[in-house]
């Protein structure tokens, strides 16, 4: 087994340090927004005569709770409270509350410790806990006869559901209407760009350490050690998910998280990382082959970066003439359509979507962008283009992606990723173009 060596991390050192001119470690959403979106909500309540909202977080879903309130919770899960008139409050347990109080302080937010929001069986000195009845009592002192529930109802725990039902009268109706939150969240404030584009330059630069440092007898963990270290020294504050390092046959696992597993001579490697800046998600991921690469290797890596490029493309016409979005899905597809490797049609093994919205989280935001997908894209949202090959049965090319970011303003597409498709060239390398 290889370790990492002074050289390596001379290395990283210097990829920091370009990254680092780059990088606004005192960019914040600032607290006005948070208010103008918290009265957006308050205004679509109103109008659509629904009394309180409940909105429900934790940290891999944290969208809907970080838009309104700031706060991304890490042990307990959280939940809001909004009315017409005021709010929100953030209902959550005293563990993780106090982070929660630090936040709210900060954003001008109410939080209440709710013994149900507790870990089970924990014990707090001294905590005093607030009633759900009450704080609802507090939050719309009036009749209260349909509650709306702002997180999607495949989110919300039955029983925090039951909680709530049994915390108003048997005659209060509780409405879905997550497409608020939703919608809402879609549409971003050229503030919210500016953070996105800052978590995927972070993100450029842990991908790039991964690739300088990569090598055959290292362990996939010492890799992604490596990009989860630069990505809180240039100021992540969390992750979309958990930093990809997959050789061989993992590479089958798509999204599958670094093991202990060897890296060996000649296999196909992806990469990839996430990095959160003030709760927005960036994004890059890389498949490369360590060595020398077969025949059957460079046809793939060669097909699947060429499909990448035509789907980039096709988004780029898609905003620039408002075209609907399954013409961005299609461009890949149909190329795959056009090879074989091993007799076997590439179409079959592009898994997924090729396209999908981003910001407060990796990918569970709108725009999914498949085939049939026939919707525009909104006026100023974010698009990651993912083109995933995986599952061919020759491990030599189990599976590999290329994903990139991008924001559109209106009719004008800004690409977030600074990386070359085809990146081996950056294998053992630190040398950067300007940036």
């Amino acid at each position: 087994m290889k370790n990492l060596t002074s050289h390596d991390f001379n290395m990283v050192e210097k990829i920091i340090e370009k990254y680092m001119n780059n990088i606004n470690l005192s960019l914040r959403i600032p607290n006005e927004e948070f208010k103008l979106r918290q009265k957006k909500v308050q205004s679509i309540l109103k109008e659509k005569n629904l009394d309180i909202g409940i909105f429900f977080w934790y940290r891999e879903m944290p969208g809907d709770g970080i838009y309104l309130t700031g706060y991304n919770p890490t042990i307990e899960r959280a939940s809001g409270l909004i009315s017409q008139e005021a709010g929100p409050i953030v209902l959550t347990g005293p563990e993780a509350g106090h982070l929660a109080k630090e936040v709210g302080e900060q954003k001008g937010v109410e939080v209440a410790f709710v013994e149900e929001f507790a870990i089970p069986g924990e014990y707090y000195e001294g905590i005093k806990y607030h009633s759900l009845k009450d704080l609802i009592k507090k939050i719309a002192d009036h009749s209260i006869h349909k509650i709306a529930l702002l997180t999607s109802l495949s989110l919300i725990p039955q029983k925090l559901l039951e909680m709530f039902k049994k915390a108003v009268t048997d005659n209060v109706e509780f409405i879905e209407a997550d497409d608020i939150l939703r919608d809402l969240r879609y549409e971003k404030s050229l503030t919210e760009f500016v953070c996105m584009e800052q978590a995927n330059k972070i993100a450029c630069a842990a991908v790039r350490t991964m690739l300088c440092v990569l090598k055959p007898g290292m362990r996939e963990t010492q890799v992604a050690a490596v990009a989860d270290f630069v990505m809180k020294s240039l100021g992540a504050d969390s992750y979309g998910m958990e930093t990809i390092l997959n050789g061989g046959s993992r590479c089958r696992t798509i999204i599958g998280p670094a093991s202990n597993r060897l890296i060996n001579e000649s296999e196909i490697v992806q990469i990839g990382c996430s990095p959160s800046y003030e709760g927005y998600k960036g994004i890059s991921r890389r498949t490369v082959i360590i060595g020398d690469q077969t025949l059957r290797q460079k046809k793939f890596i060669d097909i699947l970066s060429e499909a990448y490029q035509r789907a980039e493309d096709a988004l780029k016409e898609v905003v620039e003439r408002d075209l609907e979005a399954n013409y961005v899905d299609l461009a890949a597809r149909e190329y795959f359509a056009k090879y074989e490797i091993d007799g076997l049609n590439m179409k079959q093994f592009h898994t997924y979507s090729t396209a999908h919205g981003t910001g407060l989280t990796e990918c569970l935001e709108p725009l999914v962008v498949g085939p049939e997908t026939t919707s525009k894209f909104g006026k100023r949202v974010g698009i990651m283009v993912d083109v995933g090959c995986y599952g061919h049965p020759n491990d030599e090319i189990a599976g590999g992606c290329v994903e990139n970011a991008f924001g559109k303003d209106c009719n004008k597409l800004i690409k977030w990723s600074d990386l070359p498709v085809k990146v081996s060239s950056l294998v053992g390398s630190c040398e950067i173009d300007e940036l």
